[in-house]
């Protein structure tokens, strides 16, 4: 303190001269220049009084800001690397979990290809069936066809073989019982 006084003291002894010597060129006045001085030590003693307890506290307050940020920093910095071990550890199982997930993964394809599979087979083999089946009533149908037209033929045959040979009234009796007998084999 005594040295802030004693600098501050060299610095109004210039101004208190040149303050002293008025507009003209005189010798300086050494009573001006101790009420300088004694202004400016009254002038200290109030700042000394009012305004330093004021500017320590804001000091002691920028301090204990300062420690307080630094050790929210510290805790912060302990939260980031238990955050970041953390971090690694999820890594690390995700890692894992994701190795588990393909696995399953393939397992429910593998599996899915092998039903559709077998579902493709089944649908083969109801195809088959079908066409089979087709076939045999295109076979059937075939046959009708045949028997039809060769019972067609028959007939023209033997109308032609039973007209040339028997009488009218036979051929009327014949043409009946062999209409009656077809019709019956066709229900």
């Amino acid at each position: 303190m005594i040295r802030l006084f004693v600098a501050l003291a060299l610095l109004a002894l210039p101004s208190a001269a040149v303050a002293a010597g008025g507009a003209g060129h005189h010798e300086p006045q050494w009573s001006l220049t101790l009420w300088g001085f004694a202004n400016f030590a009254i002038y200290c003693a109030i700042m000394y009084r009012f305004a330093w307890p004021l500017i320590k506290e804001y000091l002691q307050d920028r301090h204990d800001g300062i420690v307080d940020a630094l050790e929210a920093a510290a805790r912060a910095k302990e939260e980031a690397e238990r955050l970041k071990s953390e971090f690694e550890m999820r890594m690390k199982s995700l890692e894992d979990e994701a190795a588990r997930a393909q696995a399953e993964i393939l397992e429910l394809a593998q599996n899915e290809a092998k039903k559709m599979v077998d579902q493709a087979e089944q649908t083969a083999e109801h195809i088959r069936r079908d066409a089979q089946l087709v076939a045999d009533q295109e076979v059937a149908r075939a046959r009708r066809a045949l028997q039809e037209e060769s019972a067609e033929l028959v007939t023209q045959i033997a109308a032609e073989l039973v007209s040339a040979q028997i009488q009218p009234e036979d051929q009327e009796r014949f043409i009946q019982d062999f209409l009656a007998e077809a019709r019956e084999e066709s229900r």
